[in-house]
């Protein structure tokens, strides 16, 4: 019981430290994602309710399913120090404790730190199992086929919440294949859907994994700035994570709402996702900012590394318009604001970081005056 406590304690510990440095990652949207996180927390209740109602159409069970676990994966990979005990591995080895005490330990952990996410839908499943017994006991056909979407999203979400644990990415199924999923022409089942994932994740334990190293290029300022990213990614992850999630929940909600309103909404998504990728040139700033005599000694100008620093930041942010590309949710009046908003949001980093929202809050308001002068 000793062991389980101290394990536990260490979760606790490594999950404040995680929360007190996110607030520290960088400034702009990414600073604010730690005050949505009770907000966050409806996300999977409201999810779990569209994937088991039988209503739901197949389109909106995988953008549904999605978004769920790209918030799983991303709540559990965060946890990762925490659940492993990372940084206590020498004492825990020392300890005489069991290996299958450590093992069980390592599992309620990790259903300890995914709670809700893999329990959730879990309980919601043996609840609809005890109510429908008895269309069970009289071999009911029909309830089977409305049960695997439910079963579907306990087992996948099962895997994410393990396969967060062990540090790897799953960049096929879950970052490539629902964009290629949206791509195909077919209109799938849900668990034709399911079988496709499964098959995606079957190939992704095929595929080798990989790490990015830096060879001689580039060299001088972006290197540093390429280094002190992978050094430090958790600020790139939070921003593509939270990416991901926009397109997930725009696209579940483009296919519930009227034609009509369709447009306000890409509008307003269009802004955020600019304020979202601009926000990373606050990362390159403030290393510029702490490496401030070492780059006064390379024999560039200061302006010539403020627009290598704005050249950087904006190769990052055309790997979220790439997502956004392949999702397919914007029109030609959607990318004009997004260019437009990016570019305000950049100058307002550039030339008053405390106050930087009310320049695309500015160019917001211009662009809708405009319109409507029309």
């Amino acid at each position: 019981m000793s062991y389980w406590l101290f394990r536990i304690r260490i979760y606790h510990e490594s999950l404040k430290q995680w929360l007190d440095s996110l607030r520290q990652i960088s400034m702009g949207l990414v600073a604010l994602f730690p005050l949505a996180l009770p907000a966050l927390i409806m996300l999977p209740l409201l999810s779990i309710g569209i994937m088991a109602s039988p209503e739901t159409s197949a389109s909106v069970y995988l953008n549904t399913l999605w978004g769920y676990l790209l918030l799983l994966y991303s709540w559990m990979s965060f946890q990762r120090d925490g659940i492993c005990a990372t940084h206590y591995q020498l004492y825990i080895n020392s300890l005489p404790t069991k290996p299958l005490v450590k093992s069980f330990s390592n599992l309620g952990l990790i259903l300890y730190g995914a709670n809700f996410f893999i329990l959730g839908p879990l309980i919601l499943l043996l609840i609809v199992l005890f109510q429908q017994s008895g269309r069970l006991l009289s071999g009911d056909d029909q309830l089977w086929y409305e049960l695997i979407p439910l079963t579907g999203v306990v087992v996948i979400a099962a895997y994410y919440g393990f396969f967060a644990v062990n540090n790897r990415l799953p960049w096929f199924s879950l970052l490539l294949f629902p964009f290629l999923a949206f791509a195909l022409p077919w209109e799938l089942t849900k668990p034709e859907w399911l079988i496709l994932w499964s098959a995606a994740i079957l190939v992704e334990r095929f595929i080798p994994s990989f790490s990015i190293t830096l060879g001689k290029w580039p060299k001088g300022l972006f290197r540093q700035l390429l280094q002190a990213d992978i050094a430090s990614p958790n600020g790139e992850k939070l921003r593509l994570v939270t990416l991901l999630l926009l397109i997930a929940i725009t696209r579940l909600s483009v296919s519930q709402i009227a034609p009509e309103t369709q447009p306000y909404l890409l509008n307003l998504v269009s802004f955020v996702s600019a304020l979202l990728l601009a926000s990373s040139l606050f990362g390159t700033q403030a290393l510029r900012k702490h490496y401030h005599l070492y780059l006064g000694c390379l024999p560039e100008s200061q302006s010539v590394q403020l627009g290598k620093s704005m050249i950087y930041a904006f190769i990052k942010a055309l790997a979220g318009v790439l997502l956004i590309l392949l999702a397919g949710i914007f029109t030609e009046q959607q990318w004009a604001l997004w260019l437009l908003f990016y570019v305000s949001t950049a100058l307002g980093i550039l030339l008053r970081p405390q106050w930087f929202l009310l320049f695309p809050c500015m160019a917001a308001l211009l662009s809708f005056l405009a319109v409507s002068a029309l």
